[in-house]
């Protein structure tokens, strides 16, 4: 299992990407970008034109983007790995059901409180507090919804998924998301896992978030 390239940044969502290639035993080349302009060269949009990390190069030379895509590819090479319930059981549907619902609604959130000036053409320094402000609303409204969905201490009960994994990195962008016990308990037991706590060390979170 070589030959793998994973494209990341410190505080982004490539953490999870990372901590799936750990849980998996990939052997995998960290290319670290630390500059935002970087994501914008030629080179790098090559790679991924919306000029976002994270990206996988596959041994076979293929790229894949966005996290919940590589995290699927990864679940669907490495069955055994159970980074994900086994395909047809409802378990699965359950996991993937609230992985989408994360990126689709947690994840855009985040990026709304962080990045206000990418959600509108108002410069106006009110324009983006409004934005910061309602992305902050949504936040708490989505992770309430989210918690009230684990069984404890993990989402589907006692054993850890990579949705459990991508949950605590998305409620290390938003303190008030610890304060829900579900949701700190969930994020301590995923920390518990060595290979969790390694990518999550390598990507500087539990402090100010960077998200991507």
């Amino acid at each position: 299992m070589a030959g793998y390239r994973l494209y990341w940044r410190p505080g982004s969502g490539s953490m999870v990407v990372e901590a799936a290639l750990r849980l998996i035993g990939a052997d995998f080349e960290p290319i670290r970008i630390d500059k935002e302009a970087a994501l914008a060269t030629p080179r790098f949009l090559a790679l991924n034109p919306a000029g976002k990390v994270p990206v996988l190069e596959l041994p076979s030379g293929q790229v894949i983007a966005e996290s919940v895509a590589i995290l699927l590819a990864l679940d669907e090479t490495f069955p055994e790995a159970r980074l994900l319930p086994p395909h047809g059981s409802p378990a699965r549907n359950v996991a993937v059901q609230w992985l989408i619902f994360m990126t689709a609604n947690i994840y855009a959130d985040a990026l709304r409180l962080y990045y206000p000036s990418r959600h509108t053409d108002d410069a106006a320094p009110e324009a983006a507090e409004a934005i910061k402000r309602q992305a902050i609303i949504d936040l708490d409204r989505d992770f309430a919804q989210l918690a009230t969905a684990i069984k404890g201490p993990f989402l589907l009960g006692a054993r850890m998924t990579i949705t459990d994994v991508y949950a605590a990195m998305l409620a290390d962008w938003h303190a008030p998301a610890m304060r829900l016990p579900a949701i700190a308990t969930l994020t301590a037991q995923v920390l518990e896992n060595p290979a969790v706590a390694e990518a999550w060390r390598t990507h500087e979170f539990g402090g100010e978030a960077g998200t991507e």
